[in-house]
């Protein structure tokens, strides 16, 4: 069965094309001396087949070094990644995938494309859409709203609507009625006060457009895809 199983905040697990994904790993109860208000269901121990970690950028709450490295340690996953990333992770050279915006390859059966992502407080952000067997879904990373994001077609979007140097819901509301997926799944969202959201303001509103169906997740839920 392909499905993707929520971790919380933008951390997801996909199978896809019989491939297992983590995308932005994020399991710590703080970051930088603040508490998580929604916790992870996510944790090293509960990993133990990987096929490949993405990492859209740097930040702590996508990206936590040792949470990565031991990933592929205990399943010699490959990290598809950033440079900003891979040059602080300590895995193996063969098992490091350098990307940057634009690129698209396959890897093991399945497609990888990456796609931007508008960021500033990152050094070098990026998205990634990963599809197999006609399935598709992006991962938007942190980005906000911008022009080229009618050109994304996925049928699962994964979307910050936090607004705190993301989008917030409105801005995900617009990229959603100009890219059309099947499904939204609003994310990077409650985690934090400074980052706080009413979902059913973005639910209801793509809702009443009848064009994308929105699935709002809680940590350690899934969904068939």
């Amino acid at each position: 069965m392909e499905y993707i199983y929520y971790m919380g905040h933008a951390s997801f697990e996909l199978m896809l094309g019989g491939r297992r994904l983590i995308i932005d790993p994020f399991f710590g109860a703080s970051i930088r001396g603040k508490q998580r208000s929604i916790p992870s269901s996510g944790s090293v121990e509960k990993i133990v087949k990987a096929d490949f970690v993405l990492v859209t950028h740097e930040h702590p709450d996508h990206f936590e070094k040792e949470t990565v490295q031991e990933i592929v340690r205990r399943t010699g996953a490959m990290v598809v990644a950033p440079r900003t990333v891979l040059s602080q992770v300590n895995v193996p050279e063969n098992r490091k995938v350098d990307v940057r915006a634009g690129d698209k390859f396959n890897l093991y059966g399945v497609d990888i494309e990456v796609t931007q992502a508008v960021h500033p407080q990152s050094e070098y952000p990026v998205g990634y859409v990963v599809s197999s067997g006609g399935k598709r879904v992006y991962h938007a990373g942190d980005t906000y709203e911008f022009a080229k994001m009618i050109d994304i077609k996925a049928d699962w979007a994964l979307l910050p609507i936090g607004g705190s140097y993301t989008m917030d819901t409105l801005s995900a509301i617009k990229a959603c009625e100009e890219m059309r997926p099947k499904y939204a799944v609003p994310i990077h969202y409650n985690t934090f006060d400074t980052i706080n959201q009413v979902v059913s303001e973005f639910s209801t509103a793509l809702e009443q457009s009848g064009k994308t169906k929105v699935v709002v997740m809680r940590p350690g839920e899934s969904r068939e895809i």
